[in-house]
C-alpha cells in the first residue's frame, strides 16, 4: 500500500505539439499512465488546445481527477499568425512553420510550471516530462530542474523508423567540381 501510496504522489508533465494527431496519442498516454500507476499527469498546451482536450476529457472522464490541464499562454499574432490559430488544424500549410516556431515561446511558462510543481513537491520535480518530438527545448527545462525528458513520436511506426533513419544517415552531396576528379578505390588497393 506504501508503494502505492507513493506513486500518487509522483508527478508527471506532458507538453504535446499543438496539431490534434498529437494531442490525443498524449491523452491517451497519459490515461493508461494514471490507470496503470496512479501517477498525477499534468498536460500542458495552449488555450485552444486545452479547451479541446477538456472537451475530451468531460467526455471520458477518469475515475479520479489525476490529471490535469495546464494552459500556456500564446499570443498567435507575435508569431505571424491569424487570431485563434494555435493547432495545425486551423493554419494554412505555409503558415505551419510559423506554429512550430511559435512553440519556443512556451518555454518561459513551462518552465514556471515545472518550478511550481517542484515547489509544491517541497523541492522534488516531476518524475519525467514527456514532451513531443517537436518541442526539443523540454531538454533543457528537466535538465534544469534535474529531472529526464523523454521524448514521445506520436506518428506510425514505420514512418518515424524512416524518418530516424533518414537523418541518421543523409545523403553527402557532392560539390560539381568533385565529381570531375577521379576517384580512388581504396578496396583496390
Amino acid at each position: 500500500m506504501a508503494d502505492r501510496e507513493e506513486q500518487n504522489h509522483q508527478h508527471i508533465v506532458m507538453l504535446p505539439f499543438m496539431a490534434q494527431g498529437h494531442l490525443i496519442p498524449f491523452l491517451a498516454l497519459a490515461n493508461q499512465i494514471h490507470r496503470r500507476f496512479g501517477f498525477t499527469i499534468t498536460i500542458a498546451t495552449t488555450p485552444l488546445n486545452l479547451h479541446h482536450l477538456a472537451a475530451v476529457v468531460a467526455k471520458n472522464p477518469t475515475p479520479s481527477s489525476g490529471i490535469h490541464l495546464f494552459e500556456l499562454p500564446l499570443n498567435t499574432s507575435d508569431h505571424g499568425l491569424p487570431p485563434n490559430a494555435e493547432n495545425t488544424e486551423s493554419l494554412p500549410l505555409n503558415l505551419v512553420v510559423n506554429l512550430f516556431h511559435s512553440s519556443t515561446s512556451l518555454e518561459p511558462p513551462f518552465r514556471a510550471l515545472i518550478q511550481n510543481i517542484t515547489a509544491d513537491q517541497n523541492g522534488r520535480p516531476p518524475l519525467c516530462i514527456i514532451s513531443d518530438v517537436f518541442m526539443g527545448w523540454a531538454n533543457a527545462v528537466a535538465e534544469s530542474f534535474g529531472t529526464v525528458n523523454v521524448t514521445f513520436t506520436t506518428g506510425g511506426a514505420y514512418g518515424t523508423a524512416a524518418y530516424v533513419s533518414l537523418w541518421q544517415h543523409l545523403p553527402h552531396r557532392r560539390r560539381t567540381t568533385d565529381l570531375c576528379k577521379p576517384s580512388i578505390n581504396n578496396n583496390l588497393l
